[in-house]
């Protein structure tokens, strides 16, 4: 849905011009952010990498693209394409090539305390200045550059990583405990299920708060535009009207979701249950002045 709703938000642009024109395309953008927050779909991320290009945001454009070159199974018309609009986007960038010994080693720029930018080898473009560049990878030592880098300008940094020596060996205290029981494969079934309804409902209710904010918007904006008569305000209005009927769908299709987890954790338990009484071993005894006896009675090969 977001992801339609950006391309015809794109193609209203292709018609107007001025800040009409910018208006349309960041609202195309929005709609395709939207979309890559649910998917990371490689057509909404060809697409906002365009929009991006036109809003002249050169250098979230060419990560973008950069991005969508690293999708496996392209076809090498997609991929030439690709690449040709990154290329063109060279002369407005600085970028960043990073290449390590061995590879996929996960990349950080100037800060790391956000997630990584990719692994490498890989392209970035970033404001024109100095960097630093901080590159991780499991078993081998973690490395830390700085780098000038240039508008226009393509710079390569090869990192090769130090290999870490192997821990040493402990004997391990636990190895010869006895495996603690395992629990029944329903009961965790249940319990899964429940903690996904807990979850689910949790995102539900918040797309519903974000409704209702984004309703009480439309519904100031509509009363400014009945005020001034602005166009502006009018399509303004329109827009979080729009914004506002894409939360409640969502919200409504995960509070159905919801539910139907809901009900399968009740019946995923109930089963459970049910097994556990069937399957529990019965113990009787009797005494009497003439002795007593014992019996034990359990079901062999039920498994829980």
């Amino acid at each position: 849905m977001y992801f339609e709703e950006g391309n015809r938000l794109y193609q209203e642009a292709a018609d107007a011009s001025g800040a009409a024109r910018t208006t349309l395309l960041q609202h195309s953008l929005g709609a395709y952010v939207d979309s890559l927050q649910i998917a990371r779909s490689r057509n909404a991320l060809f697409n906002a990498a365009i929009v991006l290009g036109e809003l002249e945001r050169h250098d979230e454009s060419f990560n973008y693209f950069s991005e969508y070159l690293a999708i496996e199974g392209l076809t090498e018309a997609d991929r030439a394409e690709a690449t040709k609009r990154r290329d063109a986007l060279r002369d407005e960038v600085a970028v960043l090539r990073i290449v390590t010994e061995p590879d996929a080693a996960l990349i950080w720029v100037n800060r790391k305390d956000l997630a990584p930018r990719g692994e490498s080898p890989i392209e970035l473009a970033l404001p024109a200045g100095e960097h630093r560049v901080f590159v991780e990878k499991l078993g081998y030592a973690p490395l830390e550059r700085g780098q000038r880098i240039v508008r226009g300008e393509t710079v390569s940094m090869e990192l090769r990583l130090s290999a870490l020596p192997p821990p040493p060996t402990e004997p391990d205290p636990l190895a010869s405990a006895p495996e603690p029981e395992k629990k029944p494969r329903l009961r965790n079934a249940a319990i899964g299920t429940a903690a996904s309804t807990l979850a689910t409902a949790a995102v539900a209710l918040g797309l519903s708060l974000r409704a209702r904010t984004l309703r009480d918007d439309a519904n100031q904006a509509s009363a400014q535009y009945r005020m001034t008569g602005d166009e502006a305000d009018r399509q303004n209005a329109i827009d979080l009207v729009d914004r506002t009927d894409r939360f409640n769908l969502a919200a409504d299709v995960l509070w159905g979701t919801t539910i139907a987890l809901g009900v399968s954790a009740i019946v995923l338990y109930g089963v459970h249950r049910g097994r556990q009484k069937r399957e529990a071993p019965e113990v009787g005894v009797s005494v009497s002045r003439h002795g007593g006896y014992a019996s034990l009675k359990m079901s062999f090969g039920a498994r829980p």
